[in-house]
């Protein structure tokens, strides 16, 4: 297998015609290259998100998938029965048991978090792996091409980067996939977004805070899905300055921000929320005013990002201007969501939103 490495680099503000373009342009390969590629069998060069050339010598049968929102971008197209590892959050997660209960029964190979083990990635004999681009992700797509295993690395951090990756992974995998329908369904939830904002006034512009999993003082970055969830929603990231990932804050500078709502990260402790209740918070608007919310939803995050992140916004935006959409069920467009990209919806899969916490003094 040849990987070589180039500067191609992806526009992280997805909002243009011309990104747009790219997305469809993808898909349009996928199309007309892909499917005839993987379904003879013949090999196919693809560059993934880190600008690297991966030959993918032919058929691929068996996928691992290393991290949460690649496993679920792996769902969304469709491709569960070529799962033979995963991370070993996803042998958690609600929804991904749910559409895909042999899940159980497939390999867990660790995590980006904890750590890869890469003897049993090995061990399943995969035909391509998708990685992570932080911490050991590149390091582990050199060992993989060294063993002559074929491994893309994706970068989801924008609605139209997780578009891209959807389109990586089908063009990679070949065949028939779901990938024109997962973007055709992120497309109208966005647009929907869009249109019902497109008058909001300035001054009527909400401010909000994320706080990540590891505690109300870590947040997000100008860098990540959740800065896009927020402005997408008409909400101003108080830390959109920031760069990079996940950032640590002192109280004093929440206390600066002073936003108008705070959105918890779905995997926050419960001792970390309790924290809210301390009279000392009380002076953050967000705290003081009860507009704190836990991110959706039972079954997966939709903090985490995957094609589910666009119902974030739309969640939200609901949430914080009510009066632009007053006529729309966000449950209804939920489970249509959830059954255009799993075949079920999430009241079939036991999900809600789940997205209040209980206050305590």
């Amino acid at each position: 297998m040849r990987i070589e490495k180039n500067n191609v680099s992806t526009d992280k503000k997805g909002k243009n015609m011309a990104q747009k373009i790219g997305t469809w342009m993808a898909i349009f390969m996928l199309v007309i290259l892909g499917s005839g590629g993987a379904a003879t069998g013949q090999p196919r060069m693809v560059i993934d998100q880190a600008g690297r050339h991966v030959l993918i010598p032919g058929v691929v049968d068996k996928i691992v998938t290393t991290f949460k929102p690649a496993t679920l971008c792996v769902l969304s197209l469709g491709l569960a029965p070529k799962l033979v590892g995963v991370d070993t959050s996803s042998k958690r997660d609600r929804l991904s048991k749910a559409v895909f209960p042999k899940i159980n029964q497939v390999t867990g190979i660790g995590s980006k978090t904890m750590g890869i083990n890469f003897e049993a990635l090995v061990s399943q004999e995969p035909d391509l792996v998708i990685l992570y681009s932080q911490k050991d992700g590149l390091q582990v797509a050199e060992r993989l091409a060294d063993l002559n295993i074929p491994a893309i690395v994706i970068l989801p951090e924008t609605f139209h980067t997780i578009q891209l990756s959807l389109a990586l992974i089908a063009r990679a995998v070949g065949g028939k996939t779901n990938a024109a329908a997962v973007e055709q369904q992120m497309d109208e939830v966005l647009c929907l977004i869009r249109e019902r904002l497109k008058d909001l006034p300035q001054k009527e512009r909400k401010t909000g805070y994320f706080a990540s999993s590891r505690g109300v003082f870590s947040t997000t970055t100008g860098n990540m899905i959740q800065h896009e969830i927020f402005t997408t929603a008409g909400i101003d990231n108080v830390s959109g300055n920031l760069t990079g990932y996940f950032q640590d804050i002192s109280p004093e500078q929440l206390f600066r921000w002073n936003p108008d709502l705070m959105v918890l990260s779905r995997h926050m402790k419960r001792t970390e929320v309790k924290r809210l209740a301390n009279k000392a918070l009380s002076q953050v608007a967000a705290i003081s005013n009860r507009s704190v919310y836990r991110c959706p939803s039972s079954l997966s995050p939709w903090d985490f990002p995957s094609p589910l992140s666009v119902l974030a916004s739309l969640w939200l935006a609901k949430r914080v201007y009510p009066d632009h959409f007053s006529d729309i069920d966000l449950l209804d467009k939920t489970n249509v969501y959830h059954r255009a990209l799993f075949g079920k919806t999430m009241d079939e899969m036991g999900g809600g939103l789940d997205d209040t916490i209980q206050w305590k003094r």
